[in-house]
């Protein structure tokens, strides 16, 4: 759990349940606990669908980046290996370093900007750098032809996959909809309140609960709506496990057949 969360349940908590007291001891609730009782179970019913709307949504783009992270270190793995295949040595191994460059731009730069929730673009330069030394490859021989063709599709794919994670991780939940559901959590703990418990144990314990679980669930969508800072944000490692290997001779492209 975040610090704000301790702070939060730290204030509002102890404030619901000494309001509850409160009104226990110098109100008549009981009088009104019908017209009190329909307000609740509307509200309560708002802010259910709303909640699980809600949750829904930053849970799919939560995952869409995980996906999008994953499928980046995949395919930039992939383009390592296909660059190999080239005869172009030295165009191989300029391309093969402006991989290695990126990747660690990512993990040592980019990831950090993320986490502060700036915009992902400290490794566009390098990004850059790989794509001009990929498609500087030396295709000299039909057999590079499937090889650099593969390379080629192989930096889209990247592209694509980073293109994907940089808009993801700037995504937040819209703020009409976070007041909405802000507004909403504090009208059900309001209505709860206000309910005439005849037992004030029994209050306070509804009271308390119903405050402490609806913070743990704006905890919850916060914590997801940041796919990287949050607690369970999306770990680098995917990047950091790439190891980039020579080809072996055995997978190498084989050559296009001869005519006969």
């Amino acid at each position: 759990m975040s610090r704000s969360f301790w702070l939060r349940l730290g204030v509002v908590l102890p404030g619901a349940l000494a309001l509850h007291a409160v009104l226990h001891q110098s109100t008549d609730l009981l009088s009104d606990v019908g017209g009190v009782g329909a307000f609740v179970t509307a509200v309560g019913t708002l802010y259910s669908v709303l909640a699980a709307f809600t949750v829904v949504s930053v849970w799919s783009e939560f995952t869409d980046t995980d996906r999008a992270i994953k499928r980046e270190a995949r395919e930039l793995r992939e383009l390592y290996r296909y660059v190999g295949y080239v005869s172009d040595q030295a165009g191989a191994k300029r391309a093969r370093a402006a991989i290695v460059r990126y990747r660690d731009e990512v993990v040592t730069t980019e990831w950090a900007a993320m986490i502060r929730g700036e915009t992902a673009s400290a490794a566009d330069d390098e990004f850059l750098a790989m794509a001009d030394a990929v498609n500087a490859l030396d295709v000299s021989t039909a057999r590079d032809v499937p090889a650099w063709a593969e390379a080629v599709r192989t930096l889209g794919a990247v592209s694509d996959a980073r293109g994907e994670r940089v808009l993801l991780v700037t995504l937040r939940m819209p703020r009409m909809l976070k007041v909405l559901l802000y507004l909403a959590t504090l009208s059900l703990v309001g209505g709860m309140l206000m309910l005439g418990f005849e037992h004030l144990v029994v209050g306070m314990v509804v009271v308390g609960f119903t405050a402490a679980v609806s913070l743990l669930v704006l905890e919850v969508i916060d914590d997801i709506d940041d796919p990287i800072g949050g607690a369970w944000g999306i770990s680098v490692e995917p990047f950091v496990r790439i190891q980039f290997r020579e080809p072996s001779v055995a997978t190498a492209v084989p050559s296009e057949p001869r005519q006969s």
